[in-house]
């Protein structure tokens, strides 16, 4: 008998989420504004992190 794989979209989305925010609470509480490359890489993580936060809401609302 094949089993299926668990499936943790909530807790993977709940991560995603908790990324999202510590990005931008650290981009928010920075004293000093200088634009350097750190930033794109901050950016392309918040991207990634909201992306990965909408396909876990998608796959856990297709899943109920």
């Amino acid at each position: 008998m094949v089993q299926q794989p668990e499936k943790h979209w909530g807790l993977k989305a709940a991560a995603c989420a908790a990324i999202v925010v510590w990005q931008i609470y650290e981009m928010a509480s920075a004293s000093v504004l200088s634009p350097g490359e750190g930033d794109y890489l901050r950016y392309l993580a918040i991207a990634a992190a909201l992306l990965g936060l909408v396909a876990s809401l998608v796959k856990l609302s297709a899943d109920y």
